[in-house]
């Protein structure tokens, strides 16, 4: 079969750029592996217009059945490789099935990284979006209004300290725990001191909770961080694998996917991109008006195609 759109990615982005082109009658096909954050988020999401407190396993359910209900077809596979042209894309996954389709729209998210505990990431499964582990102020910040909070600088230094400055105006207290990288600019540990934000080094070798509530971390050095929410500071680097396959220029960090233009085509022809692919923010809300915007220019653009004589 000859989709007329492949949707690689069946996160907010993708879901909902499928309702629209399925809406509009056109055959899509959304591929999605079910890793994405939204398949494990129990932490209710304030801020997406029109579902306030809705928890983000609910949010990522009423998506998908909204999207099969309009006709989209999904399916759960891993996507190894893309290729082709305009008209003729070939989308192929881990067991070698093939799919062809007119356009593509990549909706891939990013990958998010974790504090280590006793050099493992895994153990951060049991509390990021559960209850008070945050990663994305976008998202989340309000969530620490009147608390102590705990920034985790699990990258860069200067980026943990910027990220607790930057929550200041919303915590009762903050501290900074640099686990790696411990290099502070003299401008940003001079904004910390001037705000009265302590600043922690060590690594993590427990954590501390219960029931997706993490309310302390242990450090090797025996140092026990006690606080009422806990702040993220990492990177999350875009999925462009599939991207670079298909030849869609990078963004300038080389960290993300670069849209041509606030459309979400590319400088590929027949190739969108889409929510946290693209070097915004990883805000669900931004994520399904990308993938929407995206869909609406990609029904236009079939739309022209076929009304030219």
């Amino acid at each position: 079969m000859l989709y007329d759109t492949i949707i690689i990615g069946g996160g907010p982005a993708g879901l909902s750029a499928a309702i629209h082109l399925a809406w509009h009658d056109r055959k899509v096909l959304v591929i999605d592996r079910r890793t994405g954050p939204l398949f494990f988020t129990l932490e209710k999401l304030y801020n997406v217009p029109g579902m306030p407190g809705v928890r983000g396993t609910e949010l990522q359910k009423r998506l998908r059945n909204q999207a099969e209900e309009m006709g989209a077809e999904i399916v759960k596979d891993n996507v190894t490789a893309a290729s082709g042209n305009e008209g003729d894309f070939v989308v192929t996954s881990t067991d070698d099935q093939e799919y062809q389709s007119k356009t593509i729209l990549l909706a891939t998210g990013v990958a998010r990284y974790h504090p280590t505990v006793d050099g493992d990431h895994k153990p951060c499964f049991a509390y990021a979006g559960k209850g008070n582990m945050y990663y994305c102020p976008d998202c989340e910040a309000p969530e620490i209004t009147g608390k102590d909070t705990l920034v985790i600088g699990a990258g860069p230094a200067n980026w943990a300290a910027g990220m607790a400055i930057g929550l200041s105006r919303y915590a009762s207290k903050l501290r900074v725990l640099l686990t790696g990288d411990t290099d502070l600019s003299e401008t940003r540990a001079g904004q910390l001191q001037e705000k009265g934000i302590a600043v922690h080094a060590g690594k993590i070798m427990e954590l501390v909770g219960k029931k997706g509530v993490l309310s302390a971390v242990q450090l090797e050095n025996g140092t026990h961080l006690q606080a009422e929410a806990f702040f993220v500071s990492s990177q999350a680097i875009g999925r462009t694998d599939l991207a670079q396959k298909l030849g869609v220029e990078m963004a300038a960090t080389g960290n993300h996917a670069q849209p041509k233009s606030q459309r979400g085509d590319t400088n590929v022809p027949g190739v969108w991109i889409a929510g946290d692919l693209r070097p915004m923010s990883q805000q669900v809300a931004v994520a399904m008006g990308t993938g929407n915007v995206a869909a609406l220019m990609i029904d236009q653009h079939l739309r022209k195609q076929e009304v030219l004589p």
